[in-house]
This record gives C-alpha cells, structure tokens and sequence, in this order.
C-alpha cells in the first residue's frame, strides 16, 4: 500500500513540474520571389535559449513578403489585451541573440492589440523593400502574454540577409 501511495505521489508531483503548454501557435512565413522560409512559436521563457534562426538571402530592391498567422492554444482561457508586435530591424549579424533597439534601422513595423477567447487567431500580411545590403531581423512576438498562465510571451524570428 505504501508502495502505490509513494508512487502516486511521485507521479503527481511529475505532472505539477510539467512546463505549461504554450498560449500561442506562431507561424512567420517570409517571401522573397519564390523564395520562402518559415519560423515557427519559440519561448521568450527566462532560461530558454533561443533557436537557430533560418536565413533568407535576398538582393536589395527586392520586396518582402510577410504572412503570419498567431492562434491561442488554450481551450479555455481569455488572454486579455496582448499586442501583436512585428518588426524588421537591421541588425549587426545574422543570428545574434540581442534584439535590436527598435529606435534605427527599422524598415518595417506593425502592432495591434486584442483579447485571445479559446483558439482565436490573428493573421497578417505585409509587403516591403529592403534598399541596404546587410543583415535584418524579422520579428513576430506577443507582448502582454506574461500575465497569462504560461508566464512568458513568444515569439518567431528569421534572418534575411541582403546583398
């Protein structure tokens, strides 16, 4: 009996350190031509070390193509007031883990903020040129999701590197 108590008890407790589930499902496609790379939802979790990002080599005067789509994943919840953020800022090298300032360098930049009710989405498209070669982030993330239950916003990235 003691037995099949202490593992009930390991099990609990096993299921009580499980991570929660991720708020939202992110998808960032990204088109240049017929050229296309997808980044998918990360953890901006404190601890997470974040993915390599995939690269897209472009020329500049080229026009970007940027389509998302950001879905709750929770089957209950409301998560109230959470801004959709997307950006593409130049930054010093493909991959490097800082974000840049968004205060220079910035060639495009979109927000919206909305309640998320249970398995709500949001969807977006846009279309830019980069002029000046060098190396860009491009950025969808969730700001405002760090009061919901999993404690932490995300985010899908991808580099594009213009020659």
């Amino acid at each position: 009996m003691s037995r099949l108590l202490l593992g009930l008890v390991t099990f609990g407790g096993l299921l009580a350190s499980a991570p929660a589930a991720e708020p939202f499902a992110i998808d960032l496609e990204v088109r240049c031509g017929k050229v296309k790379k997808t980044a998918h939802a990360e953890s901006a979790a404190p601890g997470v070390k974040p993915q390599k990002r995939d690269i897209l080599e472009i020329k500049a005067g080229d026009q970007v193509r940027v389509n998302w789509k950001l879905r709750s994943t929770d089957p209950k919840a409301t998560l109230k007031d959470i801004t959709i953020h997307f950006f593409a800022v130049k930054e010093e090298r493909a991959g490097q883990r800082t974000v840049p300032k968004l205060d220079k360098g910035v060639v495009a930049e979109s927000a919206l903020s909305m309640d998320f009710g249970p398995k709500d989405k949001n969807e977006g498209a846009l279309s830019f040129i980069i002029d000046e070669p060098g190396c860009y982030l491009l950025r969808l993330e969730t700001i405002g999701a760090t009061a919901g239950p999993a404690g932490h916003e995300n985010f899908a990235a991808l580099d594009v590197k213009v020659r």
